[in-house]
């Protein structure tokens, strides 16, 4: 029988600490990082540095926001290896990579890999929802996200990501060391559960980059919040997608770069 512990989110570390002109000794934890490898129907997809939580979420996630599936019931059989960090799944009618287009690494922690062509067609048609949100409700759910995650409290080295539907407190999160994958495994998570996406909105620690934008985008998902800064790009392409971003937000106030009618005042 295997006496393996399993690795967690964060393991113990001994530093040193420097205050006040001395050195002394302090436990600690940091977060843990991982390289997953995604194996689809036998071909070898990516590599991508990860926290080791949510796989099968994020597996979904992945494949789904990189246009390897179109929905949850495209996959046909899922194993991790958790010795190996490996991922092996079978999907109906796989998709050659080199059909995708290139691959493009995404910037940030953890990094991220998309393919020009899902980024281009995610482009093609705004999304038309009638989605309002008192701004007082988008504060308080990112209130709620900035100090829900105990591994960020404890380690201080990840992103965390949500949805709160209609403006409502979240009713779960994800962690992890990229902003990318954090959103991968949200939206895995609703993918598989098949939830209604033209009503939520998708919060996150992390800039919203355009990778980010794209990922929402495959979903529907008509709002994008986040306590971080939005790049020239992904504003640009909010704007002709009919996403809402929300950024910068604080106790008090937030700026809205995109689609401000979907946001209401008193």
């Amino acid at each position: 029988m295997s006496t393996e512990i399993p690795l967690g989110e964060m393991i113990p570390y001994t530093i040193l600490r420097y205050k006040r002109e001395q050195m002394f000794e302090e436990e600690t934890v940091v977060a843990v990082e991982i390289p997953l490898t995604f194996v689809v129907n036998d071909h070898e997809i990516a590599t991508i540095m990860c926290t080791p939580s949510h796989l099968k979420a994020y597996t979904y996630g992945f494949l789904f926001t990189s246009g390897f599936i179109k929905e949850a019931g495209d996959i046909l059989a899922y194993e991790c290896d958790e010795k190996k960090w490996r991922v092996d799944v079978r999907v109906k009618n796989f998709v050659d990579p080199e059909l995708l287009g290139q691959r493009v690494y995404t910037s940030g922690c953890g990094k991220g890999v998309m393919y020009t062509s899902m980024m281009e067609l995610s482009s093609r048609h705004p999304i038309d929802s009638q989605i309002r949100i008192d701004g007082k409700k988008i504060i308080a759910a990112m209130h709620w996200l900035l100090n829900c995650s105990d591994l960020h409290s404890q380690t201080g080295g990840v992103h965390s990501a949500a949805v709160s539907r209609n403006g409502a407190i979240p009713q779960f999160h994800i962690d992890d060391i990229g902003r990318h994958n954090a959103v991968d495994k949200l939206i895995g998570t609703l993918l598989m559960d098949q939830s209604d996406t033209r009503e939520l909105v998708l919060l996150s620690t992390g800039r919203i980059s355009s990778e980010i934008l794209h990922k929402a985008r495959r979903l529907c998902i008509p709002v994008l919040a986040s306590r971080g800064a939005p790049t020239h790009q992904s504003v640009l392409l909010a704007k002709e997608m009919g996403i809402t971003i929300a950024g910068f937000i604080r106790r008090t106030n937030f700026a809205v770069f995109t689609h401000p009618e979907r946001i209401v005042t008193p």
